[in-house]
């Protein structure tokens, strides 16, 4: 099947089911970090503990969009489908693009012309001061109605991926490489 590991298995459909199994720890940990930001008042300590906030924001639009993104590797396919999104509604798309655009821009890169890197000079008369500007991720967070929103969009997701892992597994479970455990009694 691949040049890693010989499996008599639908080759689209093992690629599939491993990026379902990724994919569902990607959302857990979106999940869990977003859930932990929102339900244990890290929003109501800002800005005294911003530092802390805009950790947890970096590592929930990480998680969450991990398997949206192209990955590499041979044994998964290199992003989950676009249909997994045909239940989010309007709202939940505009949230799903922004925290996307996000991790491109400003989170997981940095992105020029999201920075906005054009240094200004700030002209005091007698001398001139270099003023670089930087729109970084440490400037801005997901507001906590959003936050709480992504949690709940991850914790869907989570569960559509594990639905669909539970479709396929039946059909290869028998397939895979099994590892033999003695009994200890």
């Amino acid at each position: 099947m691949t040049e890693y590991i010989e499996i008599d298995v639908d080759e689209e459909e093992f690629k599939l089911f491993n990026r379902l199994l990724l994919s569902y720890n990607d959302f857990k940990q979106a999940h869990e970090v977003a859930s932990e930001l929102v339900e244990n008042g890290y929003y109501e300590k800002y800005p005294e503990n911003r530092h802390i906030v805009h950790a947890l924001n970096l590592a929930v639009i990480v998680a969450y969009s991990r398997p949206f993104k192209v990955s590499r590797g041979k044994l998964a396919l290199k992003k989950l489908p676009a249909d997994i999104l045909s239940r989010f509604d309007e709202d939940k798309m505009k949230i799903h693009n922004q925290v996307l655009k996000d991790r491109d821009t400003m989170m997981a890169h940095s992105d020029a012309d999201a920075n906005n890197v054009v240094p200004q000079v700030l002209n005091l008369g007698h001398r001139k001061i270099l003023m670089p500007t930087n729109a970084s991720p440490y400037t801005t967070h997901l507001l906590p109605e959003v936050m709480e929103k992504l949690a709940t969009m991850a914790y869907e997701l989570q569960e559509k991926v594990f639905e669909m892992r539970m479709e396929i597994e039946p059909r290869i479970i028998d397939k895979l490489p099994l590892i033999k455990v003695q009994d200890e009694t």
